[in-house]
């Protein structure tokens, strides 16, 4: 009997007390989530696939950088390398100078995260002197590339 009474008390309790289900707040602080300072280039197909799309670069604060790419047609179960390259893409330079992450043939952004992370003070601020390009290769083929900084003007920016 003593068990019953407590199960009564139990079910008692748990039942009075109600619970106060609230909403869930969707906004964001006043700039939050939100990025206003970017440059954005075009990459151009350079083979018959036709793959294009643009990179850009946003300023997150003085010593981060957020580069985004997004490419159209690409190959769902095929994955892309990106990277910067030195100087023009008409000297067909091979020094890499950043590695940016895997493209996602499926989805043409990057595979990890929406942003690749540049962490250098003052990147975002001399890219318009920076005299650069980016490739993006399909094993050892180019596939799409865009000049950046000096060597070309943003088709974007804010």
């Amino acid at each position: 009997m003593p068990a019953v009474g407590l199960l009564f008390a139990l079910l008692v309790l748990s039942t009075s007390c109600e619970q106060e289900n609230y909403e869930p707040i969707y906004n964001t602080a006043s700039g939050g989530g939100t990025l206003t300072t970017y440059k954005a280039y075009t990459l151009a197909s350079t083979d018959g696939k036709n793959i294009y799309g643009r990179v850009v670069f946003y300023k997150y604060n003085t010593s981060v950088t957020l580069v985004e790419v997004g490419l159209y047609n690409t190959a769902t179960g095929t994955s892309y390398s990106s990277s910067i390259f030195q100087g023009k893409l008409s000297t067909a330079s091979t020094t890499s100078l950043k590695t940016l992450d895997t493209i996602n043939g499926a989805t043409g952004i990057f595979s990890s995260n929406k942003y690749f992370t540049i962490n250098e003070a003052g990147f975002y601020d001399k890219l318009s002197t920076y005299d650069a390009n980016v490739k993006i290769m399909q094993g050892t083929t180019l596939v799409a590339s865009g000049n950046i900084g000096v060597n070309a003007m943003p088709v974007a920016q804010s």
